[in-house]
Order: C-alpha cells, then structure tokens, then sequence
C-alpha cells in the first residue's frame, strides 16, 4: 500500500469487503468533488496523491477515502473503506472495504480520539495556505512526519490545547492542512473560510 510518497508508514491488517453503507459517505463525496475542483485534493505531476476525508461512524470507527485515489475527479462508495480499530503508538490499523485505507488514516484517528465531537475530517493540501499560516494558526510540532505515530501524538497534543475554528497546519507535513467539525459541511465550510480569510486561491 502506497501513501504520498510512494510507500505506507503504518501497518495495515486489511479485510476487502463491500463498499461501506452509511450515510456520510455521500457527504464526503460531495465535498470531496469540491475540494478535488479547488485543487485541495488531487495528484502531483509525479503521479503522487495527495489529500483525503473521513466521517465518524460510531465509536471511534471511521470511513475514508482509499490509497490510491487522489488522481479521480469522482469518487464513489467503492473508493471509500472503513477503518474499525487502531492503535497510534503501535503504527496498527484494521480496515474493511474494497480498498485498503489512505495513508492518513491515523491523523484522523488521532482527531476522532482527541474531539469526541468531531464528525469529519479533510485533509488538503496547498502550499500558500502551509506556508502563510504555519505557527499563525494552531500548527503541529514539525518534527512530526505524516503517516507516522509522532504526527497522531502531536495532533492529539495540539487538539488538548485548543484547536479554535477546528483548522490546523500540520507543521512536519508539507502543505498539509487538516479541518474538522461535527458535519461535512461544518469541516468543509471552514476550509473555505480560511481561503476567503487569508485571500490565498
């Protein structure tokens, strides 16, 4: 399995099965055809993904997009798995669907254990934003590399402080930035807010 930079950091036990039925999953392909169009979410000319979405199902289980889907304007529910148990310190994830699941997958992890009222995660990428709002906005230790247990420790340290607005910089993850909130339309208007904010397109 292959995450932004060809390969995946964390251990993934994957079981393929049907696409996942509830009712978040057309939100997050709503808003993730917006994103894709705004040039949040996408491919690298190198062919390299990059940016993804998740929406809580119960616990803290999740459903989110698959590796592998960052060059697809559409998305449907066969591009989406579910992620049912993880552990951060242990770089372990179990996942069910048709498609194993994003190498992201334990940032959002770490949210959903951090906010028991988060409902959606995005994660996009843009370089104006990263680099404009690094350490102006909450942002994470930079040391921290995506993918990688120490980017879950310092998201779940950072929402413990106060993540006001539900935005963040991921600071060890170039161009990463990462919203939140209880609905997709909450995560997903809030990333538009910070563009129309800081005047960044």
């Amino acid at each position: 399995m292959f995450d932004e930079k060809g390969y995946v950091q964390f251990r993934s036990d994957w079981q393929h099965a049907d696409p996942p039925r509830h009712a978040v999953v057309e939100d997050l392909i709503r808003w993730r055809e917006r994103l894709y169009r705004l040039g949040l979410i996408g491919v690298y000319p190198d062919g390299i993904g990059f940016g993804n979405l998740s929406g809580r199902t119960h616990g803290h289980a999740f459903i989110i997009t698959g590796t592998g889907t960052g060059q697809l304007a559409t998305l449907t529910p066969a591009h989406f798995c579910t992620v049912t148990a993880f552990a951060i310190a242990e770089n372990h994830v179990t996942c069910v669907g048709p498609v194993q699941a994003s190498s992201e997958a334990m940032s959002h992890a770490a949210v959903y254990v951090a906010d028991p009222t988060a409902g959606v995660v995005l994660h996009v990428h843009h370089w104006g934003l990263w680099e404009k709002l690094s350490d102006r906005i909450p942002t994470t230790d930079p040391h921290a590399e995506a993918g990688t247990p120490a980017m879950g420790a310092a998201i779940t340290q950072l929402l413990e402080v106060g993540v006001p607005g539900g935005v963040f910089i991921m600071g060890g993850h170039r161009e990463g930035i990462m919203a939140y909130g209880t609905t997709a339309d909450q995560a997903g208007e809030r990333i538009l807010q910070l563009f129309e904010t800081h005047g960044c397109r």
